[in-house]
């Protein structure tokens, strides 16, 4: 669009809104101010002139306070907006339809009784009704979306400024032609000099339509006419009047005021052209610096850069360029684009040139599929490229960004050979586990029949100190089994995991639940202390996780005391770190560390029954989910076991 919103409207039009419609209700203000205390200077601003009558002075505070709240528009705001600009509409109107019909509804005494004698009746001159009724409609429609409707009220605004512009150069020449219309009534100049900063700021609150755009747009033509509008026209009436006052006290004789006249114009020309010279010299010089810039920042880009026009057509390439192909700038220049191309892709060149100027946006090639190039000497090359409209005074070209990508195809090809060769790795690793568990088990179990076939076969044999050697084989064989089970849902941890949105509340609240016996049994307490979060996370591992501490806090509880329990988190530097504490028997700080590893345990199953599986479980879980755990003992007693994840986006 090249024209300022009103959400990104510049400070400077924020400010002449707020300094206008400022102006305009100080009239009004000053004006009833004068019809209260009967002071007529107030309501007409200079002596002798005609008051301001005091229902316009209403609707004209009405209409500058809804503009000086459209700066900082808000929904409550906007309803007052819409409230003010719709009465004065109303009352306007109303006053109108008095005229028309010839009918009076009351209105004109309603604040200020009619004097015949004084002539000071308060009834609105049907010129300023309707010029009140266009500006009060203009701000009530301004956030309407329809064109046709701000088009429409913009140029009325123009008009009801120009009109108004008349009016106020009439009183400064004392020309009444100008602000007496004879066919209706004069209007005062106080309510045309508010009625132009009205008109004014209301345009301003659509700067891309009417003739406003011509003052808010981007471009030079916009910023000279910003620059000189105001002066030329201050110029002008500089002169204009010293002209009229001439011509009615005859200071120089007619042929010398003509020639001076005359002279003055011409001096104010020239003005106006070195001014405009100057400005259009400072805009063009920061044009050639863009330029400079905009060519050094082509020619020292790591990559090679290729400008081309709508036909394919080679404007210009860099020193990179020359680099990579083979071919110098000359050789290059005028050339089709297709002479870097290898000739099998020329068709599909072609078609994906005339789709981007259609779509005439940015496109990256060589990302999801292969791309090549050719080079001088006939080789190709994969490449990434990079396809950027550019405008310029000759019109829309393309910058090709190139980039050879021989070596991460190379490189690539590595880690998917790796990654193939590990997952084959992984697969004969997870069968020479299962089969080992299976057949450490298989010995296991027969030890453990024989066992049980001695106890049921020679029971009167079996006492004393064999029957205790035999139950000590027994447990032995068992606990190996179950340490075989352990070592094989370890491998398998993680296996088969899925990544997805996981509510950790409900984990713990789930594990809670898991755990509701044991809970009871020991009459422990869990607290969750802050919020938990939602995050990507492998669902069950987690879950896991979780339910290992929390069984843990329980298990290596005090005897003479209840297990309290509080878990948190909190977000810290792209992770979540989550806390488990306990006022348990805790941790000796040298063993820190070895409890994480698999199978170790610091007290004895005698003490406490496990196998030393579940703290290298959550290692593992944190690993997978890129993050670590680890634990810090209490300063008097119990622990602490944090461990963080990483806030994967999803």
């Amino acid at each position: 669009m090249g024209y300022l919103t009103m959400k990104s409207i510049h400070l400077t039009y924020k400010r002449f809104v707020i300094y206008t419609s400022s102006f305009a209700t100080l009239i009004g203000l000053s004006a009833i101010v004068g019809w209260i205390v009967k002071f007529n200077i107030l309501k007409s601003l200079l002596p002798g002139y005609m008051p301001m009558k005091f229902n316009t002075a209403i609707c004209i505070i009405f209409l500058g306070t809804a503009l000086l709240l459209k700066p900082k528009n808000n929904h409550s705001r906007r309803h007052v907006i819409k409230a003010l600009s719709l009465l004065v509409v109303a009352f306007a109107t109303l006053t109108l339809l008095q005229d028309v019909f010839n009918f009076n509804f009351g209105t004109d005494e309603l604040f200020v009784p009619e004097t015949p004698a004084e002539n000071i009746s308060g009834r609105i001159n049907p010129i300023t009704a309707l010029f009140l009724i266009i500006t009060g409609l203009a701000i009530f429609f301004n956030c309407t979306k329809k064109n046709r409707c701000k088009h429409t009220l913009q140029y009325l605004l123009h008009l009801v400024t120009i009109i108004c512009g008349i009016i106020s150069i009439g009183y400064l020449f004392n020309v009444p032609h100008f602000f007496n219309f004879t066919f209706i009534t004069t209007m005062p100049l106080s309510t045309a000099l508010a009625l132009i900063a009205l008109s004014a700021a209301t345009t301003i609150l659509n700067p891309g339509f009417g003739v406003v755009k011509l003052f808010t747009g981007k471009m030079i033509g916009n910023d000279m006419a910003r620059k000189l509008t105001i002066k030329m026209f201050l110029g002008i009436l500089l002169l204009g009047y010293l002209h009229n006052l001439d011509h009615r006290y005859n200071w120089v004789s007619p042929q010398l005021g003509s020639v001076l006249l005359t002279v003055s114009f011409m001096a104010i020309t020239l003005i106006f052209i070195w001014e405009s010279c100057t400005a259009i010299n400072k805009l063009d010089h920061k044009k050639n610096i863009a330029r400079e810039n905009f060519r050094l920042g082509v020619e020292s880009s790591p990559y090679a850069l290729i400008l081309s026009d709508a036909n394919g057509k080679i404007i210009h390439a860099n020193i990179q360029t020359e680099k990579l192909y083979g071919y110098t700038r000359q050789e290059l220049a005028g050339q089709s684009l297709q002479i870097i191309i290898p000739k099998k892709l020329h068709d599909s060149y072609n078609e994906r040139r005339q789709s981007f100027y259609v779509s005439n946006k940015v496109v990256t090639l060589g990302i999801e599929e292969d791309i090549f190039a050719v080079r001088k000497d006939g080789t190709e090359f994969p490449i990434e490229l990079i396809l950027t409209p550019v405008k310029t005074e000759e019109g829309s070209v393309v910058m090709a960004s190139v980039s050879d990508i021989s070596l991460r195809k190379q490189q690539e090809k590595i880690i998917r050979d790796q990654v193939i060769e590990l997952q084959v790795k992984n697969q004969e690793l997870e069968h020479v586990n299962y089969i080992a568990s299976h057949d450490l088990q298989e010995p296991l179990r027969t030890v453990s029949n024989y066992i049980t076939l001695l106890e049921e076969d020679y029971p009167d044999q079996i006492k004393g100190e064999i029957k205790q050697h035999l139950y000590t084989m027994q447990a032995a064989t068992n606990r190996m089994s179950l340490l075989i089970r352990s070592f094989l849902d370890y491998g398998k941890l993680g296996r088969n995991r899925k990544l997805g949105p996981t509510n950790c509340n409900d984990i713990v609240n789930d594990v809670v639940t898991d755990l509701n016996n044991l809970i009871k049994c020991s009459k422990a307490t869990i607290t969750v202390a802050t919020e938990l979060p939602v995050l990507y996370a492998y669902e069950t591992e987690l879950r896991l996780l979780f339910q290992n501490l929390i069984n843990n806090a329980i298990k290596f509880r005090k005897k003479d005391a209840t297990p309290h329990i509080t878990i948190g988190c909190k977000e810290l530097n792209g992770f979540f770190e989550f806390y488990v504490s306990d006022n348990g028997i805790g941790i000796n700080c040298k063993d820190k560390d070895v409890i994480f590893h698999i199978f170790k345990r610091v007290k004895t199953e005698e003490e406490y029954e496990g196998h030393g599986i579940g703290l290298a479980n959550c290692k593992k879980i944190a690993d997978i989910h890129g993050g670590k755990i680890w634990v810090e003992p209490g300063a008097e007693s119990g622990s602490t076991f944090k461990f963080t994840i990483l806030n994967f986006k999803a």
